[in-house]
Formats: structure tokens, C-alpha cells, sequence
């Protein structure tokens, strides 16, 4: 998989929120976000769930009341209060985070630069729902069941071709739809599991989700040389939005032969991303995991 990280760096946040009218009906207000001067942080992993911080400047005062709420209304998170990131890849925008809003508000401290500061969870919509209990006599598969729980809030299921494919009977869980995934997914220890762009993605544990992977090198973006051990290393590299975790990592360097020769797969990452301000950030970086050798894996 390729990305190429030398374009022009720019990120489209598309903000919605349903807000009572003139005549008190709820509608929905869809604000975005291209030119203003933005601060975008994406975590994903361990248990992140996909949390993304957002702080846009320049937004006028009036939208920044409504979006965060300080008409005297509670600050609940509601599903039909959403936030959609999409970046460059040089020939269109595409999908990069999608998430329920969890919070919101304006930062004036930073006078004259007063910014709108938004928080949102890839996974908020799955554990805002109320569900009736998911209850079956099987035998079903776990991939089906994972299913047709995510289906009830519009999420599909992304099961990895590799991971052990596991038959159930007598399933009975409880709670919002989240809850009923997790409560299915404690029982298999050798799988792991995160929620990314309306998706519920599943892989074997320390393994990646496919043998697709992407080349990380000095060449590409890498910034410095990572942090390594038999079983772990950290880098930072210019902002891939590819990279997510379970995606196999291709790390090569001219100075360690350990890593070239080891294979890797993303666990944990932060995106941190700053479009239309000077000098800004525009980075991934990633923790990764060995899941084997490469070669004879010798250094």
C-alpha cells in the first residue's frame, strides 16, 4: 500500500449537529471547515477506540455557540452530533475519521486567537445506543454475530481472513452495542479488535490484518531513526493516513539491520496533523509490535 506524504497538506473537517429551529423542531446544521487554521490529533489503538481532538480557528462566534452547546444546553453526547476528517491524497479528499462528538467548547484564552475545541470517539455511536440483548442458540460465528450487533448503528464488520474463525452456541449478551461486542470479544483472548470509520475491525492478535504492507524509510517520510527491541519499536514519519493499527509496516534503514530484517505490525499511533497554520505539524507516529522474522531475522 502507498501513500505519497509530499503533497500539499490539506484536511476538510465537516462538522453536524442537530439543534431545535425557530419552531423548536430538531434539524440539522452541517458546518465545514477547509480554510480556517486547524489542530488535529487522531489516536487510535490500546484503548483509544479512536479518539480525535480538534481546534479550528477563525470560526465565528455565533457557530462556535452552536456547536458547542452553550445556549443552556447539557453538553450529552448525541449521535446526530458528528464530526468527518477527510485528508488530500493528491487527487481527492478521503476518509480519515469519523466519530460522534464528545465534547465541545470555546477556548478564548488564547485572546486573540480564540479557537472552537472539539472531541470525538470513532466508537461514541456504539456506546451511546440502547439494544435489545443479542441472543442466539447457535451455532453462529463470531464474525456473524459481531455483525449483526455493529449492524444495528450502521457499522460493518472488517474480519480478517487470517484470524481464527470461531462457532458459538447458547449467545446471550446484554447492553448497548458495545458493551455486546466487548462482552463477546473477552472470550478470545488470541484475537483483537478497534473500531475505525464506521468499521469494526478484527485480526489475530499480533498479527497484522493482511500481508499488505506499508514501506516506511527515510525516503518516505521517516524523521529519525526509531527506538527498537526484540519485540517493540517507535517511530515518527510524515502523516500516513494508511497507517492504522494491525496494518504490516515495511521498515527499512541503512543502519539496523534488526529491523529491516524484522516484521512489524502498527499497534498504537497518534496523527497529529496542522493544516493552513505556518510551520505546522504534519506527522504519524507509530508503535509497533515484531510478529516474526524476515529472512533469518539476524543482525
Amino acid at each position: 500500500m502507498t501513500f505519497n506524504p509530499f503533497i500539499e497538506r490539506k484536511a476538510r473537517v465537516t462538522v453536524t449537529v442537530t439543534r431545535p429551529d425557530s419552531s423548536g423542531e430538531q434539524t440539522p446544521e452541517t458546518y465545514t471547515f477547509l480554510q480556517h487554521r486547524m489542530r488535529i490529533n487522531v489516536r487510535q489503538g490500546g484503548n483509544q477506540f479512536g479518539n480525535a481532538k480538534i481546534e479550528i480557528f477563525g470560526v465565528p462566534p455565533d457557530t462556535m455557540n452552536n456547536i458547542a452547546r452553550l445556549w443552556l444546553e447539557t453538553l450529552t453526547p448525541q449521535n446526530t452530533d458528528t464530526i468527518a476528517i477527510d485528508v488530500w491524497n493528491g487527487q481527492g479528499y478521503m476518509p480519515f475519521f469519523s466519530g460522534v462528538i464528545s465534547w465541545s467548547a470555546v477556548n478564548g484564552g488564547g485572546m486573540p486567537a480564540v479557537s472552537l475545541v472539539i472531541e470525538a470517539n470513532a466508537a461514541m455511536a456504539l456506546m451511546n445506543a440502547t439494544a435489545s440483548p443479542y441472543a442466539n442458540a447457535g451455532p453462529v460465528s463470531l464474525q456473524d454475530a459481531l455483525t449483526t450487533i455493529a449492524a444495528t448503528q450502521g457499522f460493518a464488520v472488517n474480519y480478517s481472513a487470517t484470524a481464527p474463525q470461531y462457532q458459538l452456541t447458547d449467545v446471550r449478551v446484554t447492553g448497548s452495542p458495545m458493551e455486546q461486542i466487548a462482552g463477546l470479544m473477552r472470550h478470545f483472548g488470541d484475537l483483537t479488535w478497534f473500531v475505525n470509520l464506521q468499521r469494526l475491525v478484527v485480526r489475530a492478535a499480533n498479527a497484522p490484518f493482511d500481508s499488505n504492507a506499508i514501506d516506511i524509510s527515510a525516503s518516505n517520510g521517516m524523521q529519525r531513526l526509531p527506538v527498537y527491541s526484540s519485540s517493540a519499536l517507535q517511530l515518527d514519519t510524515l502523516f500516513n493516513p494508511m497507517l492504522r493499527p494491525g496494518v504490516a509496516c515495511n521498515i527499512q534503514t541503512q543502519q539496523f539491520d534488526f529491523v529491516n530484517r524484522t516484521l512489524w505490525v502498527a499497534s498504537v499511533l497518534s496523527h497529529q496533523i496542522e493544516p493552513n497554520l505556518p510551520g505546522g505539524q504534519w506527522t504519524t507516529s507509530l508503535a509497533c509490535n515484531s510478529y516474526g522474522p524476515r529472512g533469518n531475522n539476524q543482525s
